[in-house]
C-alpha cells in the first residue's frame, strides 16, 4: 500500500510538472508580446470599476475611473518627464515596450512574472499640466486572472517614486 501511495504521490508531482513547463511554453509565444484590441485603451476614457486584477494611477482630473490613485505633479515639462518615464520602465526587468509615442507622450508595455511569465499589461500616458508642470497617468492590469495578488499596485506605486525621483535629478 505504501509503495503504491509513493507511485500515485510521484504521477501526480510529474503531471504538475508537465502542466507548469506546458504554461510556461504557452505563456512564452510571440502572440502574448502584443497587445489585444481591447487592451489598447486612453486611460483618460476609462471608466466606472477597475478590476480586481488591475490598479489605476492618474493627475488630478484626467481619470474617471472609481479608485484611482493620485499620481504626483512634478515641476517638469511633459517632454522631459516622458524621457525620464522611458528610462524607468526599460530599466525594469522582463519588459517589452509594444508601442512608443513620443509626440502623444504615450507607451505600451507588457511585463512578465518572474517564473511562469504570465503578461501584464501596462499603459503610461505622460500629461501636460503647464509649462513646467506635468504628471502621468500609468494603469496597469494582469491579462489572465482574477487577482493579482497587489502586484500592479505594487508596479505602479515603485515606477511613480522612482520616477519621481527621477525627475528631480
Amino acid at each position: 500500500m505504501g509503495r503504491s501511495i509513493g507511485i500515485g504521490v510521484l504521477l501526480v508531482v510529474l503531471a504538475l510538472l508537465v502542466g507548469a513547463i506546458g504554461l510556461r511554453l504557452f505563456l512564452q509565444r510571440a502572440g502574448e508580446d502584443r497587445l489585444q484590441p481591447a487592451e489598447d485603451v486612453a486611460i483618460a476614457a476609462l471608466h466606472g470599476k477597475l478590476p480586481p486584477n488591475a490598479f489605476l494611477a492618474c493627475p488630478p482630473d484626467y481619470c474617471q475611473a472609481a479608485g484611482a490613485a493620485a499620481s504626483p505633479v512634478l515641476a517638469t515639462d511633459a517632454d522631459r518627464l516622458y524621457w525620464a518615464l522611458m528610462r524607468v520602465v526599460t530599466a525594469a526587468p522582463r519588459v517589452t515596450v509594444v508601442r512608443d509615442d513620443p509626440q502623444r507622450r504615450r507607451i505600451a508595455l507588457i511585463q512578465r512574472s518572474a517564473f511562469f511569465r504570465f503578461p501584464d499589461i501596462i499603459l503610461a500616458e505622460v500629461v501636460a499640466l503647464g509649462a513646467d508642470r506635468s504628471s502621468v497617468a500609468l494603469y496597469s492590469r494582469a491579462r489572465y486572472g482574477r487577482y493579482d495578488f497587489a502586484d500592479n499596485r505594487q508596479r505602479v506605486e515603485d515606477w511613480l517614486a522612482r520616477l519621481t525621483a527621477a525627475a528631480a535629478r
